[in-house]
């Protein structure tokens, strides 16, 4: 199996992958956007603006301090209610009943998150920073299952997939290991899917095609697979880089201020070998966290 994105993204024309340049300079201030499937229907679309770290044939990578301010999208009528607490049967409907949306502002909790954005898949991995216990900063490693990244000389376009995969920040005591061996190895063995019942839900109502659920849950599956494949996203060095970013401490390759702001003068302000895998495959089915 590969990967797959189950639906076309609108996208502006012109657009260029990651992983090809011209590529972003370090330093620059950029768009993330994330755009619906159905966007000719209803353009509203997240809006999060984020500075350039890093960009090569690797990949990207893109810093948001904590307290940014954001674009949400919300369904209207439950503009103050976050997504995923609104009910199902108001959320995941056919698309000829499906609600509108509108664009609110909305600002990044907690205390900053890079991105990492590899070429050519419909996922990118994510450092979330937290508050921890005792002042110390958690730092929660995160993959966000979306749409193979396009972009422009300002904006990455992509679209959420709504299933996601969590690690536990430490071992659990189910025996459930962090992302990261204490040899160094990349160790699926912990990783959980997140948000499972949305991604079914969007295929019981209706949303859209069964077969999307099925083809993202698949990607996931075999994201865990393989991820001794990507090594560069996931390499620990970025969980170091976040939290000098989150201090406040200019980046080696791009000039940042204060809590990884970037500097006045250095960016503009946009408007908007293989490693042993020890993941388990399930055949079929819908994927709860106790199969992980």
């Amino acid at each position: 199996m590969t990967f797959t994105d189950p639906f076309e993204v609108t996208v502006p024309s012109g657009t260029r992958p990651i992983g090809e340049g011209p590529f972003w300079t370090p330093g620059t201030a950029v768009n993330w956007t994330f755009r619906r499937f159905d966007f000719d229907r209803d353009p509203v679309e997240v809006v999060r603006p984020m500075q350039v770290i890093e960009d090569s044939p690797a990949g990207a990578l893109l810093w948001m301090p904590g307290g940014t301010p954001t674009a949400e999208a919300r369904i209207i009528g439950w503009e103050d209610t976050d997504p995923h607490d609104v009910p199902h049967e108001v959320r995941f409907r056919p698309l000829a009943e499906a609600p509108r949306r509108v664009a609110v502002p909305g600002t990044w909790r907690g205390l900053g998150v890079l991105k990492i954005v590899p070429p050519d898949v419909p996922f990118s991995v994510w450092v979330l920073l937290k508050p921890g216990e005792s002042e110390q900063v958690r730092a929660d490693w995160y993959i966000n299952l979306e749409a193979t990244h396009r972009r422009t000389d300002d904006t990455l376009l992509t679209s959420d997939h709504i299933l996601d995969i969590i690690f536990p920040n430490e071992a659990a005591p189910n025996g459930a290991a962090p992302l990261h061996a204490a040899d160094g190895r990349l160790d699926p063995g912990g990783a959980k899917f997140k948000d499972e019942d949305e991604l079914a839900s969007a295929a019981e109502n209706g949303a859209w095609p069964r077969a999307w659920s099925e083809t993202i849950r698949g990607n996931g599956t075999e994201l865990l697979d393989r991820l001794g494949e990507f090594t560069w996203a996931f390499d620990p060095k970025w969980e170091d880089l976040a939290r000098r970013l989150a201090s406040g401490e200019t980046a080696k390759t791009g000039r940042l201020g204060p809590a990884g702001q970037p500097d006045s003068d250095s960016s503009h302000t946009q408007e908007h070998s293989q490693p042993k895998q020890e993941h388990r495959r399930v055949s079929d089915g819908c994927y709860g966290k106790d199969w992980i």
